[in-house]
């Protein structure tokens, strides 16, 4: 446990610091449709981005950085960044899931590995699309790798 606990700051420190150095600025909030949202949560996993994931996941209020504290903000997505670690990924499907929201199981290939995890999509203000959750279960294995 000390041992994940000393990683997680580590890689915490690491993304601050990448950010702070000058990672461009974040746009628009959302995505304009469920697979852009996607593209752009995931693009700013792999970028490490803390500011632009914060853009990218939401909730129908809108993004995540305008109803959550910036602190717990950073200590999620440093969770989240690491189960998301990515060479490549594509969307499998898409579908309709509960409340207006859409399920795209994502195929995730981080090094010799392949897994598929369910992501959940909403719409927000202004008709943009945010991720709302996905299931971290399948891609524990992809965490315990890096």
């Amino acid at each position: 446990m000390k041992k994940l606990a000393i990683v997680l700051l580590l890689v915490a420190a690491s993304c601050r610091r990448s950010v702070a150095v000058g990672s461009p600025t974040p746009g628009q909030p959302g995505g304009s449709n469920p697979r852009d949202a996607i593209a752009k949560f995931m693009a700013s996993a792999k970028a490490q981005d803390l500011q632009a994931m914060s853009l990218a996941w939401g909730s129908p209020q809108g993004p995540i950085r305008e109803t959550r504290s910036r602190e717990e903000i950073e200590q999620r997505e440093v969770i989240l960044m690491c189960h998301l670690k990515h060479d490549s990924y594509r969307v499998v499907n898409e579908a309709p899931a509960v409340k207006d929201e859409r399920q795209l199981n994502v195929e995730v290939k981080y090094r010799d590995l392949t897994k598929v995890a369910p992501f959940f999509v909403g719409q927000g203000p202004s008709q943009r699309w945010y991720v709302f959750r996905f299931d971290l279960d399948p891609l524990r294995e992809i965490c315990a790798r890096h």
